[in-house]
């Protein structure tokens, strides 16, 4: 891999350090750089501090679990891989947000490079701008799915295969009814890489980025741990990450605040609890054991600090459990006032962000007061979410209690 640079450089700046995976795994290929840390970022320069116009670098396209960050390469069983663009943006000065667009050049002869929804054979390029995208290269074909486009590993149990390429569909044209179909047709990239790690590490990641939703298994034993269990868990995730890709359409671009994760993470979650509860009863107590247990995490958690301290306390997790109960009691408060509960909220949220306000707190308050949540609940919300609590316990019992209400309801 090659940077080059139109003028003459002293660095490289990165946003995000990626807890040292940069500087343990992209070697460079003169040995006249060196690696320093930025704040919560990096740069590469030379070691004189002099000036350059490229810098080459060796790296393995292995998949790395990375802090809060999607890994920059997911491979397949056949030698496919998919690579996170994102992780490649660079600054020339700091501080580096990371989000200036990034001209790539791929060559990859005999295979086809997918990007952007549109494939290539041997070589192609592309200007990768704000998050980034997947970019697929390999030699698998690209299956017409309901709904979608898939890349599925072969490597996949044919149970999962079979099981995924429902499970998606039925979240997708549940949301649809809602919200409207999506503007695009989104692609799904799965991978499985079932080698043992010399660490020892197993991982499985998924996520969704502009028009995509993609998840990967690593690490021994990665099979079975697709098969382990009931099926539920995939189609929490697949629900989940459909819901992300309608915050994404339908507010016209990502949605994302660093302090405020659980509007959109724990949003998605509740909107996967609501699927799944309509399907069964089996589906149902499957959620119930959700909410249940986020009911657990969310007060453990907010026992040491507010909801809007759990990313700075290293406790991100919080997001999707804290945020899972506030928009199902927020839910349940609406349905019993015979509302349209979650989804007239998200409604009135997408059309106030996509006419320019903030994905932000503020946005949610006003939505769901809109619809008629009522205050007392809302002072609860604000509470667990700024502090104000000397035991969170009770506010989250009577969150968890309108939670359950509302996933448990036929």
């Amino acid at each position: 891999m090659t940077y080059r640079i139109t003028a003459p450089t002293r660095a490289l700046h990165f946003a995000q350090a990626l807890g040292g995976y940069r500087p343990e795994d992209w070697q460079p290929q003169s040995g006249g750089f060196r690696w320093i840390q930025e704040g919560p970022g990096e740069r590469i320069e030379r070691s004189d501090g002099g000036v350059f116009r490229s810098v080459r670098f060796t790296l393995p396209a292995r998949y790395r679990a990375l802090p809060k960050s999607y890994a920059p390469f997911s491979p397949f069983s056949d030698g496919s891989v998919l690579i996170h663009s994102g992780q490649f943006h660079a600054c020339l000065r700091a501080p580096c947000e990371g989000a200036a667009a990034l001209p790539i050049d791929i060559t990859a002869t005999g295979k086809t490079i997918g990007v952007e929804a549109r494939r290539f054979a041997d070589r192609t390029r592309f200007i990768s701008r704000d998050e980034g995208t997947n970019i697929f290269v390999g030699r698998l074909v690209p299956e017409d799915a309901e709904g979608f486009i898939a890349i599925i590993d072969p490597g996949l149990p044919p149970i999962a295969r079979d099981h995924l390429k429902q499970s998606l569909p039925r979240a997708m044209e549940t949301f649809a009814r809602s919200y409207g179909a999506l503007s695009f047709r989104p692609e799904l990239y799965v991978s499985i890489d079932a080698r043992p790690r010399k660490d020892g590490h197993v991982s499985t990641q998924g996520g969704t980025l502009p028009g995509q939703i993609f998840m990967h298994f690593d690490g021994e034993n990665a099979r079975q741990r697709v098969t382990a269990g009931a099926h539920f868990w995939l189609d929490w995730f697949f629900a989940h990450e459909a819901a992300r890709l309608f915050q994404q359409d339908k507010i016209g671009k990502l949605a994302g605040d660093e302090t405020a994760t659980w509007i959109h993470e724990g949003g998605a979650d509740a909107m996967a609890a609501l699927v799944l509860a309509r399907r069964g009863t089996e589906d149902r107590a499957y959620v119930g054991g959700r909410v249940r247990s986020a009911e657990a995490d969310c007060a453990k958690g907010l026992a040491s600090a507010p909801l809007d301290q759990a990313t700075a306390a290293g406790n991100f997790d919080l997001h999707y459990q804290c945020g899972l109960l506030i928009w199902l009691a927020v839910d349940d408060s609406l349905r019993a006032g015979n509302g349209d509960g979650l989804h007239a909220v998200n409604k009135t949220l997408f059309a106030l962000v996509k006419a320019g306000a903030p994905w932000d707190e503020r946005a949610f308050i006003a939505a769901a007061q809109k619809n008629g949540a009522p205050e007392p609940l809302m002072q609860r919300i604000a509470r667990l979410v700024h502090g104000g609590y000397g035991d969170p316990r009770d506010d989250v019992a009577a969150l968890g209690k309108a939670a359950l209400s509302t996933a448990l309801r036929d």
